[in-house]
């Protein structure tokens, strides 16, 4: 049994991804758990001398939004999709979402989460979406982030950009084999470097690690020099027709980099395919 949480905020990207994860997942057994987050805004024309009056109708609307909004994914759910695998619980939370999200993962062993990159209340110049990005660093298991409009198809190619700078093994990768292996994918892995470079030592026993893991599954190796991370990345994405692009985050390094416009926004950026994120944490 598979356990996976869908954060909704009821928008039409969110449902788009409740969908996806629902196809991907349609042969496996599993409990899905529709989870809305919602709190106050720390600002307000409420939050003057008499905001208490205000706070508790606002917090009693917003818990009657959540119920409502949950109650119409669920039966959006059932009447769409009846999969005898599947199994559908909805909470709600009023609490900071990554705080929810994080207690959500621990309480109900959550092996997935499947969200929308973009969202009704996601900032704009944040590719993977606010929500998406606060959960980055804190979050262990992974993350696939759904791209808006992006309906789901058999994934045949997986793509695995890396730097080949950490020591791969089979507990940091198992999720991505999963998904290899439940598909029966090919799974391609990409480095981006200078024509005159060398990998180092260490890049070079990561490249072995990494051939290690992956030699139960249909695999094939890609460098790329000679061109810019961002551009570099589209190119295969696009050359290769990639159905699932995986990235490795590493924590708050991850996050910076997504908003200095770098390595992984490019990725985000570039190329309308999911994101599987997995967590530095794992391996």
């Amino acid at each position: 049994m598979k356990y996976i949480l869908l954060p909704t905020d009821f928008s039409k990207n969110a449902w788009n991804a409740v969908e996806y994860a629902l196809n991907l997942f349609k042969e496996e057994i599993c409990t899905f758990y529709i989870f809305n987050v919602y709190n106050q805004p720390a600002s307000g024309p409420y939050t003057g001398i008499t905001s208490a009056k205000a706070r508790e109708a606002i917090y009693h609307a917003q818990v009657e939004n959540s119920k409502a909004g949950l109650k119409d994914v669920l039966s959006k759910v059932n009447e769409k999709y009846n999969n005898p695998n599947h199994i559908y619980k909805c909470l709600s939370k009023y609490e900071m979402f990554s705080t929810a999200v994080l207690n959500a993962e621990k309480e109900l062993n959550i092996d997935c989460i499947v969200m929308g990159t973009k969202g009704a209340s996601t900032f704009k110049e944040m590719t993977l979406g606010s929500n998406t990005a606060s959960l980055i660093g804190i979050i262990k298991c992974p993350i696939i982030a759904v791209p808006k409009n992006k309906e789901f198809k058999k994934i045949k190619e997986i793509g695995l950009s890396t730097d080949y700078d950490i020591s791969f093994t089979d507990l940091g990768l198992k999720p991505l084999l999963r998904l290899v292996n439940y598909n029966n994918s090919t799974l391609s892995v990409l480095h981006i470097m200078d024509r005159n470079c060398k990998l180092s030592t260490k890049q070079t026993e990561s490249l072995d690690s990494l051939k290690t893991v992956l030699k139960p599954v249909k695999s094939n190796f890609y460098t790329l020099t000679d061109i810019g991370v961002s551009s570099g990345v589209h190119a295969f994405v696009e050359s290769r027709k990639l159905d699932m692009l995986c990235i490795i985050a590493k924590e708050q390094d991850f996050l910076k980099r997504i908003l200095n416009k770098s390595y992984s926004k490019s990725i985000s950026n570039h190329s309308n395919v999911p994101l599987l994120i997995l967590s530095i944490k794992n391996f």
